[in-house]
């Protein structure tokens, strides 16, 4: 490949240039901005003709209008286990912190934020496609993909233009893209064996049958996970086509089916720590709350969508149809980190709801389950128009949801009632319709510079209807509410050189309150969430080096937080108007390419998020994060990288509750910064033995050093009040293993 010669940058701009930055700048108090259509999309981005794209864990691409990192296969395939997780992939990123207590790929996380925004702050997309619990648009990271079956993750750390559909595109884009069948026709059985009896195996399938491609997966893994006696078993099964129906014209279809069985835990004190040590998480003692036989979860996904993309009338047309069902049936003791046998107790009721038996010794808790079908459709338009692109289109969404609860005596498996009379604490179904049609143009606006008008339409209708709902004492309720905005946004890119761009963006945000807030406030609920979102950065890339740099600050106003208060009947989360707060930050991003195997990646990130009027720092937010590491790799031969990431100080608590029932905001829990360093080391080649068409074997060891450090706020308990943690899972070996026939 030749080498690419920086182009010479021009020291003097246009009148025209001059003129559609002024009329960018001058709307900047009150818009915002978009992304390239091949961002959009999720298309594989090339750096220009850089090596790098392929050497690093993430790059800044040139055409993207807000920060922006790329991770592509190469990275995913050779620095991460074969069944990890898409939160083990996207932690290197800048401001991405991720707190995964029982190890890499195993679990769910038990924490992924972005600049501060905590999981539901910010969208995650799949294909395209926005996905998220139907309560709070949280994510249970283990129980969807597998890293096997994603060919790449794209970081937005920012709002993107009115083509930009979500729930929370103010927080950022996590957009998850599918692996494509591969061109080469093979079956390849893959294995893992490692650390705490992890033990998995899959058989992926590649082949082209004439127009159509078609990769299949199916995979098993078992663990015992770092944490004691929460076992993690899970089973994946994913089908992928490509059908080439004309010149112009593709049929894609993807099914991901996930089935997974583990023990929950809730964290841990000090003391138990000091006590049991790291891997503290349950027991095997069933007269005690933290038996793990009490305390399980089996999590039941799928995710369908059928998608086409095809020209018509000078028009690109991108429909994707969807369904996505998700259930949670869950075991939970009363408190599932509690050892001491005095706390235990189970109170009986009648049909009137009089106390009957009560049995010292029992174990309390609760049976539950949650399950949400979700169904949609995303349809994207553009074409040429005038000096610049059209696009247009829409995503529409209905999700249907059902949850119940029922305490039940652990110890003899029988439900108790409750003091009201009800067999349940609650029973409900509820229901979320989303419509967010949208419209922007890309105005060419002079050479090398384009200028992003757009404007969403964001609405949200919950609305229950409850057997018994969240409440004391439990009853029925029917109530809606409708939440909606009109989201203008704005942004410039200036392609400065062939290797140099630049761009700003302003972008109006909204996200819906949570679902309990009806649950608890009836139609009343609070105000959605409002954001002003601004923006400035750069991105260069040679052939050698890639750099990406960018401030930002994001502007709340009736930011929604969550607080808790003693209801007589123990401790209650509650959602609370917190009025305004601001969260600003920088962030830098390179990688320097020494040879065309090996290279240098490092970034770094100031984050800074406070409440309105003060200065207490809003929960969970990293005062900065960091990442650096060596990466080698060639198509043959050795591969490795060695990694480490830093995360900084932040603080689990930023209000409680006094004695008058009044929210008062002030930090407590501190939590120190730390950091964990990942290695990886491997073989491949195209050609094996016995006519095989390749092969690769991989040793992967996360928190190499095995650093023992608190990563995040659990809570507290329910009886002592002690505060909860969870903590660096220990170090980790993994061996994978794959044969191409």
């Amino acid at each position: 490949m030749p080498l690419v010669r920086p182009a010479r940058l021009s020291a003097r701009l246009s009148a025209r240039r001059l003129i559609a930055a002024a009329a960018v700048l001058s709307c900047l108090p009150s818009a915002h901005a978009d992304d390239d259509k091949r961002v959009q999309t999720l298309d594989v981005v090339s750096v220009t003709g850089n090596s790098v794209n392929t050497l690093a864990p993430s790059a800044a691409p040139l055409n993207a209008s807000q920060p922006t990192s790329v991770i592509d296969e190469r990275f995913i395939r050779d620095a991460l286990r074969f069944n990890a997780n898409f939160d083990d992939i996207v932690k290197y990123a800048p401001s991405m912190t991720v707190s995964s207590p029982e190890g890499p790929g195993l679990g769910k996380s038990e924490g992924i934020s972005l600049r501060g925004f905590q999981d539901g702050q910010f969208n995650i997309t799949f294909d395209g496609i926005p996905f998220g619990d139907a309560s709070d648009l949280h994510h249970t990271t283990s129980a969807y993909f597998s890293n096997h079956v994603l060919g790449q993750a794209q970081i937005d750390r920012g709002p993107g233009g009115g083509a930009s559909i979500g729930n929370a595109t103010f927080g950022g884009t996590i957009a998850l893209r599918t692996r494509d069948p591969a061109s080469v026709d093979g079956i390849t059985p893959y294995f893992t064996l490692g650390s705490w009896n992890t033990r998995a195996a899959g058989l992926s399938v590649d082949h082209n049958f004439g127009d159509t491609g078609v990769f299949a997966e199916v995979s098993k893994e078992s663990s015992d996970t770092f944490l004691s006696h929460t076992r993690d078993d899970r089973k994946h099964l994913f089908l992928k086509t490509v059908s080439a129906l004309g010149d112009d014209t593709t049929l894609t279809f993807v099914t991901s089916v996930n089935r997974e069985r583990q023990n929950t835990v809730q964290g841990a004190t000090l003391d138990q720590i000091a006590q049991h040590g790291w891997r503290f998480g349950l027991g095997d003692d069933p007269s005690l709350q933290t038996y793990a036989g009490y305390n399980g979860a089996s999590y039941r996904s799928s995710f369908t969508y059928l998608g086409v993309t095809s020209t018509l009338g000078g028009w690109t047309v991108d429909n994707k149809v969807y369904f996505n069902d998700f259930d949670h049936a869950s075991d939970k003791t009363s408190d599932p980190t509690d050892t001491d046998p005095s706390h235990n107790g189970v109170q009986f009721y009648d049909a009137a709801g009089k106390k009957t038996t009560k049995v010292a010794t029992d174990v309390p808790g609760k049976r539950a389950d949650n399950g949400f079908h979700a169904y949609g459709d995303v349809l994207r338009l553009a074409r040429e128009a005038g000096p610049g692109r059209l696009q247009v289109g829409a995503w529409v969404e209905r999700n249907d949801d059902a949850r119940w609860q029922t305490p039940v005596d652990f110890t003899t498996g029988a439900a108790t009632g409750t003091k009201y009379g009800y067999a349940d604490n609650y029973r409900l179904k509820d229901t979320t319709d989303t419509v967010q049609p949208y419209v922007q143009y890309d105005w060419k606006a002079a050479e090398g510079v384009t200028v992003s008008p757009g404007l969403r339409y964001s609405s949200v209708r919950r609305g229950i209807d409850a057997e018994l709902n969240k409440s004391t004492p439990p009853a029925p309720l029917k109530a809606s509410a409708t939440y909606d905005a009109w989201l203008p946004s704005i942004s410039v890119h200036d392609q400065l050189s062939h290797d140099w761009s630049a761009y700003a963006q302003v972008a109006k945000g909204f996200l819906a309150p949570p679902v309990n807030v009806i649950q608890l406030n009836g139609a009343r609920g609070l105000d959605p969430e409002l954001t002003t979102n601004y923006q400035l950065g750069t991105a260069y890339a040679t052939r050698e080096f890639n750099f990406g740099a960018d401030v930002y600050r994001v502007d709340f106003g009736n930011y929604i937080s969550q607080t808790t208060i003693d209801s007589g009947a123990g401790s209650e989360s509650v959602y609370v108007n917190a009025g305004g707060a601001v969260y600003k930050g920088i962030e830098v991003e390179g990688t320097y390419a020494f040879t065309r195997q090996l290279s240098l990646y490092a970034n770094a990130s100031l984050n800074h998020a406070t409440y309105k009027g003060g200065s207490v720092r809003v929960a969970g937010t990293p005062r900065a994060t960091a990442a650096i590491g060596l990466i080698y790799g060639d198509k043959q031969g050795l591969f490795g990288s060695l990694m480490t990431k830093m995360v900084g100080a932040q603080y689990g608590v930023d209000n409680t509750t006094d004695a008058k029932g009044t929210t008062v905001f002030a930090n407590s829990q501190r939590l120190g910064g730390y950091s964990s360093v990942d290695a990886s080391l491997g073989y491949r080649a195209d050609q094996g033995p016995w006519g095989t068409k390749g092969f690769s074997v991989s040793l992967d060891v996360n928190n190499l050093f095995n650093a023992r450090k608190l990563t995040a706020f659990a809570g507290n308990q329910s009886v002592s009040g002690a505060p909860l943690y969870f903590g660096l899972p220990g170090r980790g070996a993994f061996v994978d293993m794959a044969v191409k026939f």
